[in-house]
């Protein structure tokens, strides 16, 4: 296995990231609802401490694309 074989895109990560951003509720009230919007936030917390990004970056994700822009 190649070290090409382990290479996960920085485009990949931040769609990834941002589908599980926008996977969470609407700050639901309710105690399962509450639930499921907490482990969505460890899910992304996860993701964006093991890979270095910071929640803005997943904000502007969409943004950086249709600007025509790319980091």
């Amino acid at each position: 296995m190649t070290t090409d074989d382990n290479f996960v895109s920085a485009d990949s990560v931040k769609k990834a990231a941002k589908r599980i951003h926008e996977a969470g509720g609407c700050d639901a009230t309710d105690e399962y609802s509450r639930g499921y919007d907490d482990a969505v936030a460890t899910a992304l917390n996860i993701l964006l401490e093991e890979t270095g990004y910071v929640i803005e970056d997943i904000l502007d994700y969409g943004e950086d694309k249709e600007a025509g822009t790319y980091e």
